[in-house]
């Protein structure tokens, strides 16, 4: 799926595919973007490393294997990464992976599942063993008026100075209890490629001047999409987090983008079906290797 195509009649299936083909292409943009970057593609297995510290820029992803050489294939891969002296990776799979035991395989290798072993590093994603849930929606008959429905005193703002960064990085952090350099990569990242450059779009809410919500937009495989959607406990419950999430895919739709996909979190899945996703038959899970060595 090209990714400067901009999808405008597909298919049920195409939709649910690109829920999986909007983060390959956010994989692609990384090592596009930033310096010193690897990525290797191939119709079996791709993989990719860039510079920050956080397991998003360092993966394995679009896994098409023969059930005889996941084996051989995962001993390949992992030992690139720590040739690189990579300390993290994730592991992706979704709804196209093959072979479709290809989670249980890693787990019996030692990764770290994301919907149960990996609470120890995200106290605050909670998924079910199914992974994260794929998620849709028409830009045209999206909700806008959630956009309206925040308390007073709530700005949203995208990312234009290193304050506004480390705003970000303090609301994502603290609102999925994650470790302080998950975030930090994505102010190293945007610092090294310049602020406003990156393929991707960060946006801080605000409540009466201090920083309750983040979001980020990236546009590919055809479609709009948003992560690091984040608000933080106190926070919650008053509109703020759907909110975010639509004003970003409304910038989106003005540049021609007709539908968005996204993967939530299980808390997420409300918020996002408020403002006109819809649930697809697609999962995302993500298991994390750590290098030992």
């Amino acid at each position: 799926m090209p990714d400067n195509a901009i999808l405008s009649h597909p298919s049920p299936a195409q939709l649910e595919a690109a829920v999986e083909e909007n983060l390959f292409a956010l994989f692609r943009a990384m090592t596009e973007t930033l310096p010193n970057s690897e990525l290797v593609e191939s119709n079996r297995l791709c993989y990719h490393q860039a510079f920050p510290s956080n397991p998003m820029f360092k993966g394995v992803w679009r896994t098409r294997l023969a059930a005889d050489e996941v084996e051989s294939a995962i001993d390949h891969t992992l030992a690139w990464f720590k040739e690189r002296r990579a300390p993290f990776i994730f592991w992706w799979t979704g709804p196209g992976t093959e072979p479709q035991d290809l989670g249980q395989r890693l787990v019996a290798r030692g990764l770290l599942s994301m919907e149960g072993q990996m609470a120890e590093l995200a106290h605050g994603i909670r998924q079910t063993a199914a992974g994260a849930p794929g998620m849709v929606a028409d830009l045209q008959h999206i909700n806008e008026a959630a956009l309206t429905q925040t308390p007073p005193g709530f700005t949203i703002q995208a990312v234009r100075t290193e304050a506004d960064l480390l705003d970000f990085k303090r609301v994502f952090v603290d609102s999925y209890e994650i470790p302080d350099w998950a975030g930090q990569a994505w102010v190293d990242a945007a610092l090294q490629a310049g602020i406003g450059q990156t393929p991707w779009k960060m946006y801080v809410g605000y409540l009466n001047g201090e920083p309750v919500a983040t979001n980020m937009l990236f546009n590919g495989a055809g479609v709009a999409s948003i992560y690091a959607v984040a608000t933080l406990p106190a926070a919650r419950g008053k509109g703020i987090g759907g909110a975010i999430s639509l004003k970003p895919l409304l910038e989106a739709r003005q540049m021609g983008y007709r539908y968005a996909v996204l993967f939530a979190t299980e808390m997420g899945v409300s918020v996002y079906e408020r403002i006109g996703f819809k649930l697809t038959g697609a999962r995302i899970n993500r298991y994390l290797w750590r290098n030992s060595e």
